[in-house]
């Protein structure tokens, strides 16, 4: 099975843009209406529920689109474009990746070379969205394509490719800044004591 082209995949997808970014931004609508929102302790909490929102409307819409296929698979959802693109919805990190767990699923879609249910056609993609910094709106809707940890390329949902390669692969973690104290303490002096 070979690398996904970013062309090849846009192409496909390019039919598909407003549905995805209207359950995109229908889903975000929904978890800001939610009173709970503003009081979650854990971000990952709603990203989950963002997670769950967007696989709801992703269902009242792309179940009954024609060639959009969509498939369970061990407790997740993917849809299947065109017989072509197999697309799964994912948060994304700071690396540009889609957010998941560890599982055989999981690495079977995220290794390039790994053919799926026999169909060595399809071109494995995520689609990832991203929220702004303060968690107010939602920031973009991107459309990856990776192999295991390592991202090959992207481009913003609703616009053409540019298809530049990296030479080099991006690092696990983003290197660490020492921090530069605000506030230097210094050690009071003794005073001289006289008995």
């Amino acid at each position: 099975m070979s690398q996904p082209e970013p062309e090849e995949v846009h192409a496909v997808l390019k039919d598909f843009e407003d549905p995805l970014m209207g359950i995109h931004l229908r889903a975000w609508d929904r978890l800001m209406s939610n009173p709970e929102w503003p009081t979650l302790v854990f971000s990952r909490t709603g990203t989950g529920l963002m997670h769950d929102l967007i696989v709801q409307e992703a269902s009242s819409v792309l179940d009954t689109m024609p060639r959009v296929h969509k498939i369970e698979h061990d407790k997740s959802v993917r849809y299947l474009f065109a017989d072509e693109v197999l697309l799964r919805f994912k948060h994304g990190s700071d690396r540009g990746l889609g957010s998941n767990v560890d599982t055989k699923a999981n690495s079977d879609f995220i290794d390039a070379d790994v053919e799926l249910w026999g169909m060595p056609q399809v071109k494995k993609v995520e689609l990832l969205w991203y929220e702004n910094k303060l968690r107010t709106k939602l920031d973009r809707v991107e459309v990856t394509a990776r192999d295991g940890k390592r991202r090959l390329w992207g481009y913003p949902m609703g616009s053409e490719p540019v298809t530049v390669q990296m030479p080099f692969d991006l690092p696990d973690m983003p290197p660490q800044h020492r921090a530069i104290p605000l506030v230097t303490v210094k050690t009071a002096r003794k005073a001289d004591s006289k008995d």
